[in-house]
């Protein structure tokens, strides 16, 4: 790979889980690839068994879900350090339900799927490392559900602009409203009712 600055990210990334041994890492590192995504390019489209997890160097992503009248329903973004990819597929080798699309040009470095599942039995890292990324999955769509079923509309909103720092000035408004599960007028009240609150 010529992207040593993204493999240096990438490994700083993981090891803030678990310490990976040298020779590990370097047999990993072999099999890793790197893409860049223009904007609006799709990682990963619905209905694809997906060969590929990626870990985003630079850039960002939103995953959704499409009807087939057109419609769209945000559930996540990632952005640099973050992964993007389908446990679905991953696990079960099954198609996978959602979109994932750059929102901007964005690098990755490409784990393969196959790669991923060969090395969670050769040594312990690996499997810890699978594990927490599955345990945070689980703890993100948890606190999803409760929020979109219980929590009012600011709540919800403070949350995202927590959980993602800076993101509310690199993308539409639209795309914000549409993770929040409310129209972009409801969303408009609220940004101005805490900007009033800020000032």
């Amino acid at each position: 790979m010529k992207n040593q600055k993204g493999l240096e990210k990438f490994k700083s990334t993981v090891e803030k889980i678990v310490s990976i041994p040298e020779d590990e890492w370097e047999l990993f590192v072999q099999h890793l690839s790197e893409r860049t995504f223009a904007k609006n390019d799709y990682l990963v489209r619905a209905g694809d068994v997906v060969d590929n997890f990626y870990f985003i160097v630079t850039g960002l992503v939103r995953f959704f879900y499409g009807t087939e009248d057109g419609k769209e329903f945000n559930k996540h973004f990632a952005m640099e350090r973050g992964f993007a990819g389908s446990f679905h597929s991953l696990i079960l080798r099954e198609p996978c339900g959602f979109f994932i699309q750059a929102l901007e040009i964005t690098e990755t470095i490409v784990l393969p799927n196959h790669v991923l599942n060969g090395f969670y039995n050769r040594h312990a890292c690996w499997e810890r490392i699978g594990r927490k990324n599955a345990e945070n999955l689980a703890l993100i769509k948890e606190a999803r559900e409760k929020e979109l079923l219980l929590d009012s509309l600011e709540t919800r909103y403070r949350r995202f602009l927590k959980e993602f720092p800076g993101l509310a000035d690199r993308i539409p408004q639209y795309h914000i409203a549409s993770y929040l599960g409310v129209t972009d007028v409801a969303l408009s009240r609220i940004r101005k009712k805490n900007q009033i609150i800020k000032n």
